[in-house]
């Protein structure tokens, strides 16, 4: 477990930054934003296309806003794009390299706040029709012609293993979750815990979401923030409070004060 100091009980939570997009369109996420005193900025997901090469120069933009110390990086589905499924070792290098954290399956501490971490997937459910969805994914979506799996000969992935990423994720959550801690605890996933938070069903929706309503109830952590889905969404379920926290693609439009308000955890 990884120990942070609190000192403002502030966190920032911001997925899918794509500095890579930003960088190339010339503009920049973070404006005149400010994001004011920090315990930590957490990105949860999608920091950049190909890591080994943007990840390095992804991470010293961070580093401009916050200590690198209070830098924790979450993978997104885009982080393993020109690059491999069964890279997580790679990239906690990379993230080590630039003095930052690498989260996957880590559990942080910062005060008396537990934070849960990991990019969780999905496990093509939603819908009902689990055939019908992987080959969706499996046509449609970018994850299934630019992600590799070393293990296995570097062939493309499939849906078949990032399904399989996801049952070890919701796992891992299930067990740390039913671990008492005496605090408030975070759940932080670049994939989204509930099917309504992937908006208007478009066929692909299983690629965003899944439903994990049942585990929240049973847990009730106290926030759950993912990102991916570029929707804004927030909602109760039960004690627990779920919102997405996306910036998106210079085309989403620019990152706003109010976002960064709305993705700040206080404890």
């Amino acid at each position: 477990m990884l120990h942070l100091t609190r000192h403002t009980g502030r966190i920032l939570v911001l997925g899918d930054l794509h500095l890579d997009f930003w960088h190339a369109s010339g503009l920049s996420p973070f404006g005149n934003i400010d994001l004011g005193e920090l315990d930590a900025l957490i990105v949860a997901g999608d920091l950049t296309n190909k890591p080994k090469v943007r990840w390095p120069w992804a991470l010293e933009v961070l580093a401009r806003f916050i200590d690198r110390d209070r830098i924790v990086i979450v993978p997104g589905n885009h982080d393993y794009y020109n690059f491999r499924l069964d890279g997580d070792a790679r990239l906690s290098e990379l993230a080590q390299s630039a003095g930052v954290h690498f989260a996957q399956k880590r559990h942080i501490a910062i005060g008396d706040l537990r934070l849960l971490l990991c990019t969780l997937w999905t496990d093509f459910e939603c819908g009902g029709d689990y055939w019908a969805n992987t080959q969706a994914a499996r046509l449609q979506m970018n994850d299934y012609r630019y992600i590799r799996l070393a293990s296995a000969a570097y062939r493309k992935i499939g849906p078949e293993d990032t399904r399989r990423v996801h049952v070890d994720h919701k796992a891992w959550l299930a067990a740390e979750l039913s671990t008492h801690w005496p605090g408030p605890t975070a759940v932080i996933t670049h994939h989204a815990p509930l099917p309504e938070a992937a908006g208007q069903d478009d066929g692909l929706s299983c690629c965003y979401a899944s439903d994990l309503g049942d585990l929240i109830l049973q847990h009730q952590p106290e926030f759950w923030f993912f990102g991916h889905t570029h929707k804004a969404f927030a909602a109760m379920r039960g004690r627990t409070e779920i919102r997405n926290v996306s910036i998106g693609y210079p085309d989403d439009g620019h990152m706003s004060q109010e976002l960064v308000d709305r993705s700040i955890i206080r404890f």
